[in-house]
């Protein structure tokens, strides 16, 4: 039989999951609906505009983030594709790989960043 504590703890769980799940879709619903793009697609063009330098080295973006590195670079195809991102060769060590914003990408980037804030805002009640 589960204790107080137990209950207390999967009930906890349990709330956290439902934010999370509750906000992700809402930010995934209107992010599709008005720049074409899903939560994952910007949360990478989000990580990409934090980077401090003005490339994201792919190796720390994959350490940025909870999806896997498989995950992260299918991601990335997909917005190279569109003309979000483009992949620079890092000219130290040439296996590893850069990204940076396009124009396309810093203006999808900064009108999403408004909405996406907005619906953080209202579903987690900051």
């Amino acid at each position: 039989m589960a204790t107080t504590q137990d209950r207390q703890l999967v009930e906890q769980w349990r709330s956290i999951q439902n934010s999370y799940f509750r906000t992700a879709a809402a930010i995934d619903r209107a992010l599709e609906a008005k720049f074409d793009i899903g939560l994952n697609e910007f949360e990478i063009l989000d990580l990409v505009a934090e980077s401090v330098d003005s490339a994201c080295r792919m190796k720390a973006l994959g350490e940025r983030t909870p999806m896997t590195q498989s995950a992260v670079s299918k991601v990335v195809d997909r917005l190279e594709k569109a003309g979000l991102v483009s992949r620079v060769t890092c000219t130290d060590d040439r296996r590893s790989l850069y990204l940076e914003l396009t124009d396309a990408g810093r203006a999808l980037h900064s009108d999403a960043a408004v909405e996406h804030r907005a619906l953080l805002k209202e579903n987690l009640g900051e």
